[in-house]
């Protein structure tokens, strides 16, 4: 992965409490999204290996917000009612066949009336907290419900994050959750079997559901092949500055994590 960055005309670092920094890191990647919270306009992307994307002059000196996700990630959604106390590893071993280590944490998914409980590689939290004191963690599984469900008010949409050694999924119709699961994907062809088999699951024709694909680890045999099945498949951020070039629009989905980090804290 080559570094890059985007930077819209009158971005000004400097200006205190205006902007809100998503951060995503983890896995041999960083990136970071800036926006404008007073119009919702994104100013800044940047992307590079490792993490210094938390390095980089650009950054706002006193942002008003900021949220990060890391990963790898350890998730599952638990209705509210089925909640109970120290109950939290509990449910991950559950879903993921074993007891995770590290500090659950857990996120109000109040769409679902549900919590998203998660473990994440905490050794680059501090990195984070160290630069930014207020920085709020994020869940990648409750990112990617509320970006499912805010995508989907017209048709049915499957988004996926194609992250290093897995697919996180999420297929939504309007405030409905029809699925949110992670399948182990190492290939272009297990990606697509994942897709077609979630799809399947919720009784959706490929050529009847929106996908909309993102992911630190996309690679661009991914995306052929995703859209040759899936008729109406398309990158999950689209292009947010006019006439930047193929190459640069094309990697931007890579960052949707980092992008819509934005709506699910304003």
């Amino acid at each position: 992965m080559h570094p890059g960055n985007l930077r819209r005309s009158g971005y000004d670092p400097s200006v205190d409490r205006v902007h809100h920094l998503g951060l995503l890191i983890g896995q041999g990647v960083s990136a970071c999204a800036i926006h404008d919270t007073r119009t919702g306009e994104p100013q800044f992307i940047s992307w590079a290996p490792d993490v210094p994307a938390l390095l980089i002059a650009a950054l706002p000196r006193h942002p008003r917000s900021v949220s990060f996700v890391l990963l790898p990630e350890w998730s599952t959604l638990v209705p509210d009612g089925a909640l109970g106390t120290d109950l939290g590893k509990q449910h991950l071993a559950l879903v993921h066949g074993r007891m995770p280590s590290g500090a659950v944490h857990d996120e109000p998914v109040r769409t679902l009336g549900a919590t998203c409980l998660y473990i994440n590689d905490g050794t680059q939290e501090q990195f984070v907290v160290d630069r930014f004191p207020n920085a709020r963690s994020l869940p990648l599984q409750a990112i990617l419900v509320r970006s499912a469900q805010a995508r989907s008010t017209v048709e049915p949409v499957l988004l996926l994050h194609r992250g290093m050694e897995r697919t996180d999924v999420c297929i939504a119709q309007g405030q409905r959750v029809l699925l949110s699961t992670s399948y182990p994907v190492r290939t272009a062809e297990d990606l697509l079997y994942f897709c077609l088999l979630a799809a399947e699951r919720c009784g959706l024709a490929p050529d009847k559901v929106a996908l909309r694909y993102g992911g630190t680890h996309l690679e661009p045999v991914e995306r052929n092949i995703l859209q040759r099945y899936f008729t109406r498949a398309a990158s999950a951020t689209p292009a947010l500055w006019p006439g930047i070039s193929d190459e640069i629009a094309t990697s931007i989905d890579q960052w949707s994590v980092a992008v819509d980090q934005f709506a699910c804290v304003s």
